[in-house]
């Protein structure tokens, strides 16, 4: 968050997804990658997409005289550091999603009027997928949800700490390879499983694998929930990522 406004001094159109990787944000779950698969087709090299995220969903950061959201997840659309527009809500249509902020570049609005004609409207609770996931079916979405929550910490390590980004890349490298036969598996899961149902089974293995790895730093490596990682954390987590206890569905 303390980068975002020079950012958005440096660049003519930033779109910025507000989120958090917290659990208990639950249309959060999922809206990263959503995002990350709706603004890959971009090509305009004038706009930039970016991600704010913080660690307990509901206890904002200090925005300064940035417009903030009301909700989570959401996308604003700023022009010259000036907020034009928003795309309110968890986007489960990445399709479109270019199509919406291309609408509001051309329809800059004032903030006060953001959110009067675009309430995001609240999803309904998925139903159950109409065949349910097998045993090694929800193996396998496990071993993915642990490959991105993974990647996660990788990056905000890397990024934190540039020091110790090469070794945690490495043990990250290593990691994918040795699990590479079950990820590909898993991605054709991910592929077939496309449902709401097949969604929200998915997303409760992921918050269950999240609280497991949570588990196991805490546990096994005795690194703190209750404050942010340190370098020295990241390098012991880095160390010992071949120690992951196995998953079992």
């Amino acid at each position: 968050m303390q980068n975002l406004p020079a950012y958005l001094a440096q660049h003519e159109t930033v779109v910025v997804q507000f989120t958090s990787p917290d659990p208990k944000c639950r249309y959060c779950i999922g809206a990263d990658r959503l995002f990350d698969q709706a603004v890959a087709p971009a090509r305009d090299p004038k706009v930039k997409y970016v991600r704010v995220q913080w660690p307990v969903w509901h206890k904002f950061p200090d925005f300064g005289n940035i417009q903030k959201p009301i909700g989570l997840p959401d996308h604003i659309v700023f022009q010259r550091g000036r907020a034009i527009g928003t795309i309110a809500g968890r986007q489960d249509q990445p399709d479109g999603f270019l199509a919406k902020v291309a609408e509001v570049r051309a329809n800059p609005r004032d903030p006060k009027d953001f959110y009067r004609q675009e309430q995001p409207a609240v999803p309904a609770a998925p139903a159950a997928p109409a065949t349910p996931l097998s045993a090694e079916e929800a193996r396998l979405t496990r071993l993915m949800a642990r490959k991105d929550l993974l990647g996660g910490i990788v990056g905000f390590c890397a990024s934190t700490f540039p020091a110790a980004a090469p070794a945690m890349q490495d043990a990250y490298t290593a990691w994918q390879a040795a699990h590479k036969t079950g990820l590909d598996k898993a991605a054709v899961v991910m592929l077939t499983r496309t449902s709401r149902g097949d969604a929200g089974a998915a997303s409760a293995l992921v918050r269950d694998e999240q609280e497991r790895l949570q588990a196991w730093t805490v546990g096994s490596l005795g690194i703190a929930q209750d404050r942010k990682p340190s370098a020295a954390d990241c390098e012991k987590i880095g160390r010992n990522l071949n120690t992951l206890p196995g998953i079992d569905a």
